[in-house]
């Protein structure tokens, strides 16, 4: 049982790995902004902080799909394919997840450099030289990371939230509303998972309908200008607000954080009372 009960932490802490990679990026992309689009970090640097900042993206959709079927069969189907939420086998599904990531990066290996424009400012994009080629691409990346895992994730918790009021009903009409613990310690952790999918369609969503707003407009307004980047700052926030969401929201997390910072306290405490019991025996 209580490796049942860590396998939504192993999802969470990919998680927070995905969103840390996200982060690692954020302060060359930054510096480009800042200096008017201009980027002075080479193309290497920029193919691979580009390509792990797309892979993120593909890691954290995918694994927030695969999380929210296992809140799934967890909740609905508790006793059927036990032998697959175990703990080694979920390890081995979210490594096959970020081998996914990294294949489904590929395009964005092979476009993303450093362009030289008329006017001769050097700016890391992508080479993306005809329409049907930026179509190709932002369709291509807005499937994948978003259009197709968001209807996955609401058919998965609303076919919980169906089961939920069923089981009610029947709780009810047989004048018994008790629930157990393990059921709710899996209704505390649906309802975690349910706050970061919420994060990540406020987060994601807006980027993403830019993106495909954008393959109508010829020339690009001021306000379409602030509201792209205004959708990749919230992108970005949403990254460095996720792990703080996990220590909240998981109580696994802060008994863990608890423990630790216990056993430091006490570590601390026993160095105090040796370095006294030292200076009593020097004098």
């Amino acid at each position: 049982k209580s490796r049942k009960k860590n396998i939504p932490d192993i999802y969470i802490c990919n998680l927070a790995v995905a969103d840390l990679v996200h982060i690692i990026g954020m302060p060359f992309l930054i510096h480009q902004w800042a200096r008017g689009g201009e980027w002075v970090f080479g193309s290497p640097l920029c193919t691979i902080i580009t390509s792990l900042d797309t892979c993120n993206q593909f890691a954290c959709s995918a694994i927030m799909t695969v999380m929210s079927l296992d809140r799934y069969l967890a909740l609905v189907q508790p006793f059927r394919l036990t032998n697959l939420r175990t703990r080694s086998k979920t390890i081995r599904v979210n490594l096959c997840l970020w081998a996914a990531s990294l294949i489904l990066m590929f395009p964005v290996w092979v476009y993303s450099k450093v362009i030289k424009f008329k006017d001769g400012l050097e700016s890391c994009a992508f080479d993306l030289t005809s329409p049907d080629d930026v179509l190709w691409y932002t369709l291509y990346l807005t499937i994948t990371t978003f259009f197709f895992p968001l209807p996955l994730i609401f058919i998965c918790y609303i076919l919980i939230l169906c089961y939920t009021w069923e089981m009610y009903q029947q709780n009810k009409q047989a004048g018994c509303c008790n629930t157990s613990i393990p059921r709710q310690r899996v209704m505390r952790l649906t309802k975690m998972v349910l706050v970061l999918v919420g994060v990540f369609v406020v987060s994601s969503a807006p980027y993403h309908v830019i993106q495909l707003v954008n393959l109508q407009i010829s020339q690009p307004s001021l306000t379409f200008y602030v509201s792209y980047y205004f959708s990749i700052c919230l992108s970005y926030a949403s990254s460095g607000i996720n792990p703080f969401l996990y220590i909240l929201l998981s109580g696994n997390f802060r008994k863990r954080l608890t423990r630790c910072t216990n056993v430091k306290l006490k570590i601390t405490e026993r160095e105090v009372n040796n370095i006294e019991n030292t200076l009593r025996s020097s004098f």
